[in-house]
Order: structure tokens, then sequence, then C-alpha cells
């Protein structure tokens, strides 16, 4: 079931992570809001949308988390520094499946621009983590999102769309954790149970 991940391991390493402890190790405090991108920085992802977008948006005490590496990330650095978006910006570089739940956990929405991807089951990590997810019209997982429940869709390359949408959600603490809750309950029905019997 290519499209589905071991959901009872996902709940179990998120229920074990103290979110302010990793957000403390990040150098990043409890009331901030913080995107996560994970995948390869390769062109079909689309990371660079993101990062302009999150950059657009320009909401105080916010952050973007890299998580992945490729042949795009020195072209995104450079666009931090002309973006001036100084430490606001994170790389966090290639990281084991056994780190990512706390990343997922400790963020507060998660992100997936691609313009090719047949499902991406980083959206379900994410979501069973308590993440709200953002994710292109291309993605295949987008099946999974409802918008203004547990997500959000954009058409892809619409980098003003995404934009609006990171004010909209960084903005809103609460909002975000409602997007969370509601993330961890869709994927209830979403797992290699269901795919199985489907």
């Amino acid at each position: 079931t290519p499209s589905a991940v071991d959901n009872d391991w996902w709940l179990a390493q998120s229920a074990q992570i103290d979110r302010a402890q990793v957000r403390q190790a990040w150098g990043i405090t409890p009331e901030a809001t913080v995107v996560v991108f994970c995948g390869k920085l390769q062109p079909w992802k689309r990371p660079q949308d993101l990062l302009a977008a999150f950059g657009a948006a320009a909401v105080p005490n916010s952050y973007l988390l890299f998580v992945g590496d490729g042949d795009l990330r020195a072209g995104l650095t450079a666009q931090v520094t002309a973006l001036e978006l100084g430490d606001r910006v994170r790389f966090l570089g290639f990281v084991g499946q056994r780190q990512l739940p706390a990343i997922y956990t400790a963020a507060d929405l998660f992100c997936l621009c691609s313009d090719y991807e047949p499902f991406g089951v980083v959206v379900s990590e994410a979501m069973l983590c308590g993440c709200g997810a953002v994710v292109s019209d291309r993605v295949g997982a987008r099946q999974l999102v409802d918008p203004g429940q547990n997500g959000e869709i954009y058409p892809c390359g619409e980098i003003v769309a995404l934009q609006q949408i990171l004010q909209r959600l960084l903005t809103d603490p609460q909002r975000l954790a409602q997007l969370g809750e509601q993330a961890r309950a869709r994927m209830t029905t979403w797992s290699p149970q269901e795919n199985v019997a489907a």
C-alpha cells in the first residue's frame, strides 16, 4: 500500500515528543508559528515557491524549515539572503525517518508545492503528527485535505495564492491548532488497513 504509512508508529512517536523542548533546541519560542517542508530540494517539488510565498507573507515571529537536501539548496540559500529573511528560514538537511516525528510535531503547518507528486506520503506523516497540510493541486495526497478543515489546496505555481494562505493561517495559532487536530482525525480512515480493503 504505497499511499499509506504505519499510522500506529507515527502516532506513538508523535505522542512522545516534547514540542517545547524541540523548539528550544531550534531556538524558536513556543509562541512562534512554524511551517515545514519535507522532501528533496528538486525542481518538481517547487520549494522555491514556498520560500517566495513565505517571504512575501511577512508574518512576524514565523519560521520556515526545509527538511531534505538536493540541487536547489544553494539557490534557496541565496534566495533567503536576497529576501533578508535571516534565521527565519532554516535548512535542516537530510533527516532520518526516526527524527521526523519530532520535527512535524513541533511544527504548526506542513506544505508541499510539487507540480508532480503521485501521492506524497510526507503529507500523511505530517498529518498524523498534528500538522495541518497545505498542498498544491498536483499533489496526489490532496485527497486527504479538506480545505478549511484540516488544511488548504492551492493551484500549483500560484505563489500569491499560497502567500495569502500563509498570511491567513500563520497569524492565527488557534486556527492552526484546530487544523492539526482535524488532520490527525482524518488519518483514522486512511491507513494500510483501509488501503488493503480498497
